[in-house]
């Protein structure tokens, strides 16, 4: 029998803490095999980092440990490895590709002295050897002028191309197994599926295996052979990637496919994994409101230009221009979900930031309510509220919940300590978190938690236009659903108008009435959400849609119809 790559056999692990010691692993057990692409998919906190970094032993030593269970890597027995024969092993047999490349990567040293560091440390070559490698390993993961991203400094790159340099670096020693932990997450679509190619055509060319981690189950369909579902620390599902997809058994797997937008009706409120654990599997559908039927024009934007100064002179004066928004136009009405749709750097966020006065405008008109933005007054301004993609780090973290929701409300006001508390608390339940929690601090906060606490911040001053950011990019799909749900509630309760950025095409079709795509700062095509993405007209429309990861067609899931949660 050919020995697995990797072989984890019935693997417990409990990370100690002052007070208690959290069970984080319950008797795992999963192989990959020579050559395989194995996907290990669930929600946050299911254990699939901390399986993963198990297999390199990178848990801290005095905090984790593992009650029972063994974990192999090419026949050597990881838990009882040494450090030195584990740092061996890291990088050249086993390699990592880490869920934030910007985190992972050295921001202070160049990109060639970070792949040709990991080269000299596991291959016997000299530094210029090392060098032409790391230039090769770029062009075989098609970066058009890889000498000069050699020279960049991580900033200075794109999300998708420093992804790119750590997949390089990975591959750099031909390592046997490459384990990617949310190598795409926060990417957009087009990135996205760069990316997943060159990651699959790689690891074919090369023989290497992968263990590819994602709470994306479009991703696991597109590219694994086998998969693993993990819930609450277990493995509670694993098979051939077609059946465990295709014919799901256990409940747990069959909730994390109905959380997907995909194939549902637009707008129907999606099942959420907590409630379907629960056995609360009921579902109210939402009736959409044709746009005609809607209010008038809310926003009206013409012609509108944003430019930033390309660099400044050694006197501070702005040298040169970049062309964020190029003669955008378009309008939002009352009680309506208007979509911005593209790749990262096509000028969705520029805009956004110009529309709440955070960024100005070179040229053009904003009407709100018939009025230019710019001669508004505040209370008209305060209409209009953002909510960011990244709540972790647009929430004071000093401050409790209930001052970080109520901050709007002391602006040109001095409500009491009292007041601020009955508001947060009134808050805290509109978005449907626990009012008992509002002294909390936001690190005590779920990822999904903080993006409703920033929804409650842009809900305290009452607006009617919300401009959401990526609200649901970084989230897994069960909480994805959760705060779509939410919003439509709080659009049918109240008849807020959304403008809606995002790169995830499916989230987009669900929620929107409207869609307009953006490319180089210009929207090439816009019109009902239903013919813009399903009969697309424009060419980068095209190139868009096909480059979303899909589960339909492959494993049979199409039509909308929920899978049985029993």
């Amino acid at each position: 029998m050919i020995q697995p790559v990797v072989h984890i056999d019935n693997l417990s692990l409990a990370f100690v803490g002052f007070e208690e010691t959290v069970a984080a692993l319950r008797g795992i057990s999963l192989h990959v095999n020579a050559g395989e692409i194995v996907g290990l998919v669930g929600e946050s906190g299911s254990g699939k980092s901390a399986t993963a970094m198990s297999i390199l032993k990178l848990l801290p030593a005095g905090k984790a440990r593992f009650p029972e269970g063994r974990i192999e890597v090419l026949g050597r027995d990881v838990l009882a490895a040494g450090e030195r024969e584990l740092q061996d092993m890291r990088g050249s047999e086993v390699a990592m590709i880490f869920q934030e490349p910007m985190t992972a990567l050295n921001p202070v040293l160049r990109v060639s002295e970070q792949i040709t560091d990991v080269i000299l440390r596991h291959r016997h070559m000299s530094r210029s050897d090392a060098e032409a490698l790391a230039e090769a390993l770029l062009r075989d993961l098609r970066i058009a002028d890889p000498a000069r991203t050699l020279r960049a400094y991580p900033h200075e790159l794109s999300g998708g191309m420093r992804q790119r340099v750590m997949i390089a670096m990975a591959f750099s020693c031909h390592p046997k197994l490459i384990i990617a932990d949310e190598p795409t997450t926060a990417l957009d679509v087009t990135v996205q599926a760069q990316i997943l190619s060159l990651l699959k055509e790689r690891a074919t060319a090369t023989g290497t295996s992968v263990l590819l981690i994602s709470h994306d189950l479009a991703v696991i369909a597109q590219l694994c052979d086998r998969v693993y579902v993990m819930y609450q620390g277990e493995v509670v599902e694993h098979g051939r990637t077609a059946d465990v997809i295709g014919n799901p058994q256990h409940a747990y797997t069959r909730a994390l496919l109905n959380a997907l937008p995909e194939g549902k009706t637009p707008k129907a409120r999606l099942e959420t994994v907590a409630a379907v654990m629960r056995g609360e599997t009921a579902l109210t559908h939402a009736t959409p409101t044709s746009v005609s039927a809607r209010g008038g024009v809310l926003l009206e934007a013409t012609d509108v230009t944003v430019s930033y100064p390309r660099r400044y002179d050694i006197l501070g004066r702005a040298a040169g221009l970049v062309t964020a928004v190029d003669g955008l136009s378009l309008t939002i009405n009352e009680g309506e979900t208007f979509s911005l749709v593209g790749e990262s750097g096509c000028g969705k966020t520029s805009f956004a930031n110009t529309l709440v006065g955070l960024a100005p405008m070179s040229s053009g008109s904003l009407k709100y309510r018939g009025q230019e933005l710019a001669n508004a007054p505040p209370a008209l301004k305060r209409e209009i509220q953002i909510v960011f993609q990244d709540p972790q780090s647009s929430l004071d973290p000093r401050w409790p919940a209930w001052r970080v929701v109520t901050e709007p409300l002391t602006v040109n006001a001095r409500p009491t300590r009292a007041e601020l508390r009955d508001q947060a608390a009134r808050l805290f339940g509109l978005v449907g978190l626990d009012p008992a929690t509002i002294d909390r601090l936001p690190h005590a906060f779920s990822g999904g938690q903080r993006q409703r606490l920033a929804i409650a911040r842009a809900l305290s001053v009452q607006p009617r236009l919300l401009v959401l950011d990526e609200p649901t990019s970084a989230l897994d799909v069960s909480v994805q659903a959760q705060i779509l749900n939410l919003l439509l509630d709080l659009q049918d309760q109240s008849g807020l108008s959304y403008l809606f950025i995002s790169h995830n095409v499916s989230v987009v079709r669900h929620i929107s009435d409207r869609v307009a795509v953006m490319h180089q700062g210009q929207i090439v095509e816009q019109g009902l959400a239903s013919e813009v993405l399903n009969q697309p007209q424009h060419p980068y429309t095209r190139v868009l849609m096909e480059a979303v990861p899909t589960l339909g067609g492959r494993f049979g899931i199409t039509g909308g119809a929920l899978i049985p949660t029993r």
